[in-house]
């Protein structure tokens, strides 16, 4: 797996915009549906409005992908994706290798269909344990998407305690459902304190 990246041109979107991302780029890529551990990363770079999310030079777009899609992904460049009415303009890719964390991985959002704290860590540890990984578990905020499905809900979610080769096989598989709307896929993080965010 690897991260092929994008830069963006500035415009502005609207703060729940997942959805619409994910169906702007599996419509340009066909073939995203097909790849089941594939992922769309939450925008990065984004600055917070009333409302809006501002897109700025340091924004990117991010698709987690095996590496045999990796040049497949290049017909994102150019495009002009439609998000329920807002234009988002990608500009060139480049891909980026998945680099071991030195112990703490974090995601934004992981959904297992659990809406209770307890019983959503229950089922991570479960889920991690069956891949032999026995991190500890740190929640952060209560998390919920609207999709055209229904809502979404999870938790954001640090690992920690993870060996080098462990926190890379969790950045390439993920955990739980949902990757085109950004969630279960994990990227590197600096410390354990800001898993709240």
């Amino acid at each position: 797996m690897v991260d092929v990246v994008f830069s963006l041109e500035e415009g502005t979107l609207g703060d729940d915009h997942a959805c619409a991302l994910s169906v702007a780029v599996r419509r340009v890529l066909p073939w995203f549906d097909e790849e089941p551990e594939a992922g769309i990363l939450p925008l990065s770079g984004l600055a917070k409005g009333n409302g809006v999310r501002f897109v700025g030079r340091r924004s990117r777009l991010a698709l987690r992908l095996p590496i045999h899609r990796s040049a497949s992904a290049d017909f994102l460049a150019g495009a002009r994706l439609d998000l329920d009415g807002t234009v988002l303009q990608v500009g060139a890719g480049s891909v980026r290798p998945l680099f071991p964390a030195r112990g703490v991985v974090y995601s934004h959002f992981v959904s297992v269909d659990a809406d209770d704290e307890i019983e959503f860590l229950e089922r991570c540890k479960s889920l991690l344990a069956e891949r032999g990984l026995k991190p500890q578990l740190i929640t952060g905020k209560a998390r919920e998407l609207r999709t055209a499905e229904g809502v979404v809900r999870g938790f954001s979610l640090m690992l920690h305690g993870l060996g080098a080769a462990d926190s890379l096989a969790v950045q390439e598989a993920g955990l739980g459902g949902h990757r085109a709307l950004g969630c279960g896929l994990f990227v590197p993080h600096k410390s354990v304190v800001a898993v709240g965010g």
